[in-house]
């Protein structure tokens, strides 16, 4: 994520040199865009991410991206190979776009979007911290709940590749609402000389910690396009 949100600023500051000299080509309002995140695949908890967009005029347009997961896998790394997991993910961003201009090839763009996603995942052998950080607990099995919500400020590109492809390049700042909770909780023994300190819990974004939590989102990827025409 961080070398991807320091490459799409240079890759914008190119395209906006090169969108200065387009002439306006087409109308935009009522067009519609069939978008795909292929990143979200690579996420913790992967899943498919789709969306539409439609054109309210030259220089604005609404649309939705709608996600769920498809398999339940785990990428390798702190497991060591895949693993197999056993959640749950749904995510919905309605997001509205205003255009800085209406080329045809490179309209650059900001936007507000709103999101809120909801997780569940069946646990084993595994803890979390309650009473702020204070407290472990221990479990046989649990179900870890997650729902987030929030909004984001976003700077992009949407990019014509050719008369139908799109690709739109984005990067962003906003907040977030966190809610974590452990449900169906079973075999739990309480280890109260077994937490961690509150800074850790305020600042980390770990499923470990149960409650609520405020903080700062950066968000940063790119969709794959598909214009249709009106």
């Amino acid at each position: 994520m961080k070398n991807l949100l320091l490459t799409l600023p240079l890759l914008f500051t190119f395209i906006f040199a090169n969108a200065q000299e387009q002439t306006v080509e087409h109308d935009y309002r009522g067009s519609v865009i069939l978008n795909w995140a292929p990143l979200s695949a690579l996420d913790t908890y992967s899943r498919f991410r789709v969306g539409a967009e439609i054109g309210v005029s030259q220089r604005t347009s609404v649309g939705v991206d709608v996600g769920f997961n498809l398999s339940n896998y785990e990428r390798g790394g702190y497991h060591g190979g895949w693993n197999d997991r056993d959640y749950s993910v749904f995510e919905i961003r309605p997001e509205f776009k205003f255009f800085f201009n209406d080329k045809y090839r490179a309209r650059l763009y900001n936007a507000v979007e709103f999101y809120y996603i909801y997780l569940e995942e069946d646990l084993e052998d595994d803890h979390y911290y309650q009473d702020k950080g204070e407290v472990r607990i221990d479990f046989d099995a649990a179900t870890y709940t997650k729902a987030k919500f929030g909004a984001h400020y976003k700077f992009g590109v949407s990019l014509r590749m050719g008369s139908r492809m799109v690709f739109d390049p984005y990067v962003g700042v906003g907040i977030r609402l966190v809610e974590r909770e452990y449900v169906d909780v079973q075999g739990a023994v309480v280890d109260a000389h077994n937490g961690s300190d509150w800074d850790e819990w305020f600042w980390s974004d770990s499923q470990r910690y149960e409650g609520n939590f405020w903080g700062v989102n950066f968000v940063g990827g790119f969709r794959l396009g598909i214009y249709l025409a009106k």
